[in-house]
């Protein structure tokens, strides 16, 4: 079915017509593509997000394999699970885009969503000030408090990803075979287990780079895009990932401090207002904030196999991992 048919006949709409591609889906897998309608009362415009599913595509960096291509495409699934299932459940908070359909074949599959940019949120941003950040990390808080859970739940996340992230260790082998050898190579695995372990687990982004934010004209609200890497995990992952992607070497050592403190405070009022004791609040903020050296070493090790040569290796990135690797050798 071509996309103008299903927008067509999901929207009820009279007419359909693409307009513009947002961008090409990393590794060739796709496109995202703006469409206008016309005769619908859902919609004027919306986001088709199609995937290509049938065969292995050309990554950037070289990482071709029959490993990449599985969670690449297991990566679609969650994604999808993730709007079908679980969307409904954030609020203006936690902002993401409304689910208008699906079409899965074995050859392709259709996301059709809302157009953030026609709802208000058509800015995009490759950099930050400081308070601006806090418009993100209050988004993250909100998102992490809403799906808070301690392992209560036996098949929490169902359809998601069992551990959230993109670089988790268990789907990344072959960037860890390729490190050189080392201390952190060595630790890879505590570092994960350590995460893994932690009490109060929730459901991560996974992928919160500045990039996939979008933004009011103001800078005065922001939702979120791109959730094919959600899943359990703790809430400093995205925050750890978040700020590497949005503030220099120099403004992480000047900043970094009041950013994870102003997130962790923004965490623990969202948990109370929805009902958790201030004392859950606290223990919460309390253990993400010491793990959160730990979740940044954790992408620090992803980077190091990946592509060592990425601009995100850097000496003060180096410097919060060798800490963590100092600490995890004491007795």
């Amino acid at each position: 079915m071509t996309p103008e048919i299903f927008i067509k006949r999901t929207l009820g709409a009279s007419a359909v017509k693409r307009e513009s591609v947002i961008q090409s889906l990393w590794s060739g897998y796709g496109e995202i593509v703006r469409f206008s309608i016309e005769g619908s009362s859902l919609a004027d415009s919306v986001i088709l997000k199609s995937i290509q599913l049938n065969e292995i595509q050309n990554h950037p960096r070289g990482w071709n394999s029959d490993l990449s291509h599985q969670r690449k495409l297991h990566s679609y699934q969650v994604e999808k699970n993730w709007y079908q299932d679980w969307s409904a459940k954030c609020d203006d908070s936690h902002r993401v885009a409304k689910l208008f359909g699906v079409l899965e074949q074995p050859e392709y599959l259709y996301l059709l969503l809302e157009d953030l940019d026609s709802s208000g949120y058509s800015s995009r941003c490759s950099s930050l000030t400081v308070q601006q950040s806090l418009l993100v990390l209050n988004w993250l808080a909100a998102f992490h408090a809403h799906f808070l859970c301690s392992d209560r739940v036996s098949k929490w996340p169902e359809g998601l990803w069992q551990r959230g992230t993109y670089w988790h260790l268990d789907t990344r082998p072959n960037e860890w075979q390729s490190m050189e050898e080392g201390r952190l190579k060595e630790s890879a695995s505590e570092i994960d287990k350590i995460l893994n372990n932690a009490k109060y687990q929730t459901l991560v982004h996974g992928d919160a780079k500045l990039a996939n934010f979008c933004f009011s004209d103001d800078i005065s609200a922001v939702a979120a895009v791109d959730f094919q890497y959600v899943g359990r995990g703790i809430g400093v992952q995205d925050v750890a990932y978040f700020l590497g992607s949005c503030f220099s070497e120099q403004e992480l050592q000047t900043h970094l401090e009041y950013l994870l403190e102003s997130y962790l405070a923004e965490l623990s009022r969202c948990l109370v207002s929805m009902g958790e004791s201030p004392d859950i609040a606290e223990a919460v903020a309390q253990e993400w904030g010491d793990l959160f050296p730990i979740a940044w070493a954790d992408f620090h090790r992803f980077i190091m196999g990946w592509s060592p040569t990425h601009h995100k290796n850097t000496p003060f990135s180096q410097n919060i991992t060798n800490a963590v690797l100092e600490e995890l050798r004491r007795p």
